[in-house]
């Protein structure tokens, strides 16, 4: 039997890359593949929920961004560029998330942490720091845009990205963050995005295209100042002017259309180990949440999940789909509050009903992925159970597809045997076996609970 235990993964031999090369099949013209911007769109939408954000908050970022540096003439691989940084501009904030949470005040929700943090009270005159957060969480909370390094390398991205977000935060007149950077010093894809990134907020304050024309103009006569390139406001304004109804396609569902419009030859499908490296870069947003306990969650249930799979002859495609599966079936961990997410004790009904959201949450991110239809069906159902009293469907016995039973039973088994927020001390795994094999027929298809048993017993996975 190979060596379970709790911390960092490693696999002998590398199955995921094997699975990469060997069932991820090269896209077809005929059959639908998501391209990056797909995905780099569903991390975003996480990233909202996150912060409390309505869902399309780094589209608007996104297709704000990119229709500028459009309109100014910027070349088409840079507004490119400006674009994927509108997408990713918060991504660091779920990678500080775990390290500011022991300095926030109690009963502070993330969307009050992120929404009055100095991003906004730097540039908005009248909006204050908020005076509960000590100095080093607001210095976790400045790190930010630095923290987006790490996976903007994990999703290919080239480095100007990287410096774009980097710079999100900084302000012409040198009043930003994090080095105080003025407006010669900041590449002009920062001095958009950060004007991009203030002026969403501005109007997401209030509803209705005159309210937020309203908002606008006092915004850009008051209390822009001196903070924001001026090509940058100028380039804006015309950019109203020559096309009134963009405002309201940024409100819209038809945001998307406008960011996908500018990606140009950027829409190529992808496949094979850069598809994969984003996928698993993706599911480590939520295994970040609580790293002490779930750093290598999904990638432990996707193991077992392809095991499964394996031992029971499914076809590479679908191989590869359950693959996909595993590893985002807890991104809508993104939009549970962390107060729940880290409670030890028992969830009141209420508490418990925003946890269980997270499967809904997991299908809304994923929503409109090309070519992701049982990715979508298999992950939303891995918190279905056998008697029909999971969740978030309640679906019953084999109305739970394959897929879904297959992560059920591997998000159960790891659960089980790693440490958790009301249980620190992991099960092992030959005394977790017989607990799940109570959960036959009634929590977990039977057969998937007895070929697990022989994956764990045969288990070449190293988690040492």
């Amino acid at each position: 039997m190979g060596v379970l235990q709790t911390s960092e993964i490693t696999m002998v031999p590398n199955l995921f890359d094997e699975v990469a090369d060997r069932f991820i099949a090269r896209p077809k013209p005929q059959t639908p593949q998501p391209a990056l911007i797909d995905l780099l769109i569903a991390t975003s939408k996480a990233v909202d929920m996150l912060e409390g954000r309505h869902i399309r908050h780094g589209l608007k970022i996104a297709a704000l961004s990119g229709t500028l540096a459009k309109a100014m003439g910027v070349p088409p691989r840079e507004v490119i560029s400006i674009v994927f940084a509108g997408l990713l501009h918060d991504i660091g904030l779920a990678r500080i998330i775990a390290d500011i949470l022991p300095h926030v005040p109690s009963g502070m929700t993330e969307k009050e942490l992120f929404y009055s943090h100095a991003l906004l009270n730097s540039r908005i005159v009248g909006m204050h720091q908020d005076k509960r957060l000590s100095q080093t969480a607001q210095a976790l909370l400045s790190s930010h845009p630095q923290a987006a390094a790490d996976f903007v390398d994990a999703v290919y991205l080239s480095s100007d990205v990287k410096e774009i977000i980097a710079t999100h935060h900084e302000l012409c007149d040198g009043t930003g963050y994090p080095h105080g950077l003025s407006l010669e010093q900041i590449p002009l894809g920062g001095r958009i995005l950060s004007f991009a990134d203030s002026l969403e907020g501005v109007m997401q304050e209030v509803t209705g295209l005159t309210s937020r024309k309203t908002a606008i103009e006092s915004f850009l006569e008051i209390k822009a100042g001196h903070k924001f390139d001026p090509e940058v406001i100028k380039a804006f304004r015309s950019l109203i002017n020559t096309n009134p109804d963009f405002l309201r396609q940024l409100f819209t569902l038809e945001v998307e259309d406008i960011v996908k419009g500018l990606m140009n030859e950027r829409m190529v499908a992808l496949s094979g180990k850069v598809f994969l490296d984003t996928i698993r870069a993706m599911s480590r947003l939520p295994d970040r949440l609580l790293p002490q306990f779930t750093s290598t969650h999904s990638e432990k249930v996707a193991y077992y999940a392809l095991r499964i799979a394996q031992s029971l002859g499914v076809n590479r495609t679908q191989v590869g789909e359950l693959l996909v599966a595993s590893l985002l079936h807890d991104i809508g961990k993104l939009g549970v509050p962390m107060s729940i997410l880290t409670k030890a004790e028992g969830l009141s009904d209420e508490e418990m009903e925003a946890f269980q959201n997270h499967a809904h949450y997991t299908e809304e991110i994923l929503k409109g992925i090309p070519g992701f239809e049982n990715v979508i069906a298999w992950s939303a159902e891995h918190h279905e159970q056998m008697n029909g009293r999971g969740y978030p469907a309640h679906k019953k016995g084999f109305e739970i597809t394959l897929g879904g039973r297959i992560i059920s039973v591997a998000n159960a088994f790891d659960n089980l045997t790693s440490s958790r927020p009301d249980r620190l001390e992991p099960i092992e795994p030959m005394d977790a076996l017989p607990i799940l094999g109570q959960g036959r027929y009634r929590l977990y298809d039977s057969q998937l609970v007895s070929i697990l048993r022989t994956v764990v017993l045969e288990s070449e996975m190293v988690i040492a």
